[in-house]
């Protein structure tokens, strides 16, 4: 186990210690899940395999969800073209 102590900064950021990145194997740039109960926070880091699997869940709810309010699929790809065009 890796213990050590950090501080939040005024942007919102926390420190994650050397040692424990190193005892952890994280790398810059790598995603974690946040998650808050009570005074506990928990970081967990993200595989790319579960990013993928959350992903594939959203764009099937996000059908479903188009198919009962009655959009078409070329209705869809057309806002996702202008949702692009604009971002």
């Amino acid at each position: 186990m890796a213990i050590d102590l950090t501080r939040l900064s005024q942007k919102g950021q926390v420190v994650i210690p050397n040692t424990v990145r190193k005892k952890l194997g994280l790398k810059e740039g790598m995603k974690f899940l946040v998650v808050g109960v009570g005074d506990t926070i928990v970081l967990r880091k993200l595989m790319l395999s579960e990013e993928k699997t959350r992903l594939k869940q959203l764009l099937e709810e996000s059908r479903r969800k188009a198919e009962k309010l009655g959009f078409t699929a070329k209705e869809i790809e057309g806002l996702i073209y202008q949702t692009r065009k604009v971002s």
